[in-house]
């Protein structure tokens, strides 16, 4: 028996032994009687009384420990459920790194298969015009690349789920090989960084891309052009120093130019990497952020940085177990600070579904392929641009 019992227990042992005497008195005494018989029933009154009082101080302090527990256990469910939230997410970022590592490691035995050497000597030709013609595009540039393997510019429309119209487009290229075969966008680009040789590509993208954004913009003032850039170009002072340049002699069209770094591109940045993202966002062009993981996301150093788009691969929203309500908070939170999210990749019509619940800006084969234009189309005649695109 717990301790607090015991004074209980004497107060009703004293009580009654009290009216057992006086009980006893009364049989066994002839005179005052009365006063013993008075003595007695007041003894067990008070120790009824008492026992009543004890056991609703009892109840009381049951019903507080059942209350206690009861918030107790509200209390636990709560972690509970911010802890599935947690792993859910956990699960989803594991999910987005497996699908990176087997991405990556698909791309590493490509490199062995492929013909490197091809491609080292068509980047060397392209830097060779490059340093012909640093700052504009010659007609004669595609004269220059073999006609067994080129260089071909896509479109990525990126649709607008307010209207279901394409919005803006996102600039990517691949390459057709001699033969045949066709060098995808992320692999040519996995090999310019590896091969150093990101930056000659990347300006020659961005020459590419603005003739053909001022095209696209006489139709429609507010479209923009996602430009991807890496970090070679944003560390090299030459390479950033050309890219200025382009973007010096194109000033009416800077603010539809959106360069896209990538999330891991990011974190490699030195010094003059963040300077050079600095200097193109001074001359007008905006920043996203492509293959955007939420873990350890800091929006407010986005946001210094000048970046307004935020691009996620819609694979890494729903693992299966439904969009947790992390998601929902970052996106309110993202929105708050004036950041569009993107989602890129979608697939099928059930992605589709979950990018309507947490982004306004999407892209992937789901609604629209990549589209093949010309070289040069933003410099050729209006009816020939308007066919390849």
């Amino acid at each position: 028996m717990h301790a607090r019992g015991w004074p209980s227990i004497i107060v009703m042992a004293v009580l009654s032994c009290v009216a057992i005497g006086c009980g006893i008195y009364v049989i066994f005494s002839t005179s005052q009687q009365m006063l013993a018989v008075v003595v007695a029933l007041s003894c067990v009154a008070l120790g009824q009384l008492f026992l009543a009082l004890t056991g609703w101080a009892n109840t009381s302090s049951l019903q507080d420990a059942v209350e206690e527990l009861f918030h107790g256990q509200r209390a636990a469910d709560k972690k509970y459920t911010e802890t599935f939230v947690q792993a859910d997410l956990f699960e989803t970022e594991i999910a987005d790194l497996k699908r990176r590592a087997t991405r990556a490691e698909k791309d590493v035995q490509d490199v062995k298969l492929a013909s490197r050497d091809h491609f080292n000597q068509l980047s060397g030709r392209y830097e060779a015009v490059s340093a012909n013609t640093p700052f504009h595009l010659e007609p004669a540039l595609p004269a220059a690349v073999p006609p067994q393997e080129h260089l071909n510019f896509l479109l990525q429309p990126v649709i607008d789920l307010t209207t279901n119209e394409t919005a803006h487009y996102r600039a990517r290229f691949n390459m057709s090989a001699a033969n045949g075969s066709e060098i995808d966008f992320e692999k040519l680009v996995a090999n310019a960084d590896r091969g150093g040789l990101r930056a000659s590509l990347d300006v020659h993208v961005i020459t590419q891309a603005i003739p053909l954004l001022r095209r696209l913009r006489a139709k429609n003032p507010g479209l923009k052009m996602f430009i991807p850039i890496g970090v070679g170009t944003l560390s090299s002072v030459s390479s950033l120093a050309m890219a200025t340049r382009v973007l010096a002699d194109a000033s009416d069209v800077a603010n539809g130019i959106v360069f896209e770094l990538s999330h891991d591109a990011l974190g490699k940045l030195n010094e003059t990497g963040i300077s050079g993202l600095a200097t193109i966002a001074r001359m007008g062009a905006t920043l996203a952020l492509s293959d955007a993981s939420v873990a350890g996301l800091d929006l407010a150093s986005l946001r210094q940085l000048g970046v307004k788009f935020i691009g996620i691969n819609s694979s890494s929203i729903d693992a299966g177990y439904g969009i947790a309500s992390t998601w929902h908070e970052f996106a309110q939170v993202a929105r708050g600070l004036q950041f569009q999210i993107m989602l890129t990749d979608i697939g099928n019509a059930a992605q589709a579904a979950t990018a309507a619940q947490i982004a306004r800006l999407v892209t992937g084969p789901y609604f629209a392929p990549p589209r093949r234009v010309k070289f040069n189309a933003g410099l050729a005649n209006r009816s020939g641009f308007s066919a390849a695109a």
